[in-house]
């Protein structure tokens, strides 16, 4: 599940989104923007991303 691609333009996996959650602090889509660069050229996983931010970050 981590291998899986979430960000297709830069090939950005679910596991480097989850990493940069946990280890960076990303608590955003423009803060995992500007740590994986997912999300930065067509923006269609911008969902995916958020939900799972949803999934990580406490309210």
């Amino acid at each position: 599940m981590d291998n899986k691609i979430i960000c297709t333009c830069m090939e950005v996996t679910r596991g480097q989104i989850v990493k940069a959650i946990k280890d960076k602090g990303c608590k955003t889509f423009e803060d995992v923007q500007n740590e994986t660069e997912a999300g930065t050229v067509c923006g269609c996983c911008e969902d995916d991303i958020q939900e799972i931010l949803n999934e990580y970050v406490s309210k």
